[in-house]
């Protein structure tokens, strides 16, 4: 029998590496996941036994380009005013001649995981209600450094590592590869709108992308809202077009599906959520108050607390995790947080501004941060034998 190399196959085999090699002062344990070209591994810290981390590597040539630039800019970036919570640490990055990689925080698992493991699939309004407030305040991080995510999922939230007391119940956010700048700063706090395209190309994922996404729209600040929306229908009490395996079907049920039939199984807390997005355009801001008043509107009534355990946990694992950590997340009171505004971008640019774009967001990042070209490296851990990504 006969087996045919497809480029994909062959791309995916630049990185695939066997336990023990070694990038920089980590080692090779184990592969953690793979998916499309990407692959992740468990590392080990050479001159600190113990010290664990993961490893992403992409090839260089896969369509489009390698995301891993694109990543690497945003998480220091988020970062550049000290390590953000519920986003990775980058501990070292570098490009070889036919694949690129970086090392960041080892997490644990994805909420797609956790919901896959619980019964029936569902999480308890308990549980999800408060990863929902994690969420947003990581969606609000990303916009508040200019960038929408556009392709937020239930597989690109993480929970930290449980051998990590400070962030075992921290929900991480992941995977900046599509990620685009809604806005530039001009100046140090000072931003202006990205105009939007007239139509743009089809970025997300299906199933939980926004209603404008299928309207080939420009993404913003309230399309992440969205998808968190249908995120959190699907952990209650599923999606209408969950088991929709037809892309056109999927995108009449959405799009025809009034808003009272999404939501009659959703709690009536979060129900002002939907309409607000319904008034936003790409430029406008989400009201973030507002929408994390909804959800403490929720967990008021059906009484949880934040050291409550999640569906997935043991009550020694938290009783573990509570005695152990230092200090509490800022997500539990976060008001402030949710209340500020250091974009201060509510609509478009002005008319007689001639900005000449590219549609490469990795080079308009690295426009916008070309002040501070140590925030375009990994700061901690570069190896001196390859040459590093961004430099």
């Amino acid at each position: 029998m006969s087996v045919e190399v497809t480029a994909e196959s062959e791309h995916s085999s630049w990185v695939d590496f066997k336990p023990g090699r070694r990038f920089g002062k980590w080692r090779i344990k184990n592969k953690l996941d793979e998916g499309g070209f990407g692959q992740v591994y468990r590392v080990e810290h050479i001159q600190q036994r113990g010290r664990y981390a993961a490893l992403k590597a992409e090839p260089n040539d896969t369509e489009g380009g390698s995301a891993i630039k694109l990543e690497i800019m945003v998480i220091n970036f988020l970062n550049r005013d000290g390590d953000k919570p519920h986003v990775v640490k980058l501990f070292h990055a570098a490009k070889h001649k036919k694949f690129s990689y970086m090392i960041v925080t080892l997490l644990g698992e994805n909420l797609r995981t956790l919901k896959i493991s619980c019964p029936e699939e569902y999480l308890s309004v308990e549980t999800w209600s408060r990863i929902g407030i994690q969420c947003l305040y990581s969606i609000k991080l990303l916009h508040d450094i200019g960038f929408v995510h556009r392709d937020i999922k239930p597989a690109n939230f993480v929970m930290g590592h449980e051998s990590d007391v400070e962030q075992a119940r921290c929900v991480h956010i992941l995977d900046f590869g599509l990620a685009r700048n809604y806005a530039f700063e001009k100046r140090k706090g000072h931003w202006i709108a990205r105009r939007a395209r007239r139509s743009a190309e089809f970025r997300g994922t299906m199933r939980y992308c926004s209603p404008s996404v299928h309207e080939k729209k420009e993404q913003g600040r309230k399309d992440d809202i969205w998808s968190l929306i249908y995120l959190l229908i699907e952990m209650h009490c599923g999606l209408p077009w969950q088991h929709e395996r037809d892309k056109e079907r999927l995108e009449i049920k959405k799009m025809n599906i009034s808003d009272k039939d999404l939501l009659s199984h959703f709690p009536e807390e979060l129900h002002p959520i939907v309409s607000h997005l319904r008034n936003l355009n790409c430029y406008n801001r989400p009201d973030y108050t507002m929408i994390h008043k909804c959800f403490l509107k929720l967990i008021k009534r059906i009484d949880v607390h934040y050291d409550d355990r999640y569906d997935w946990e043991s009550d020694l694992q938290v009783q573990y995790v509570l005695k152990h950590r230092k200090k509490r997340p800022e997500y539990e009171h976060a008001e402030e947080f949710f209340a500020s505004d250091p974009i201060k971008v509510n609509g478009p640019p002005p008319a007689e501004l001639n900005m000449r774009r590219s549609n490469k967001t990795a080079e308009d990042l690295e426009e916008m941060m070309a002040n501070n070209s140590s925030l375009l490296k990994a700061k901690t851990h570069h190896s001196q034998q390859k040459k590093t990504l961004n430099s």
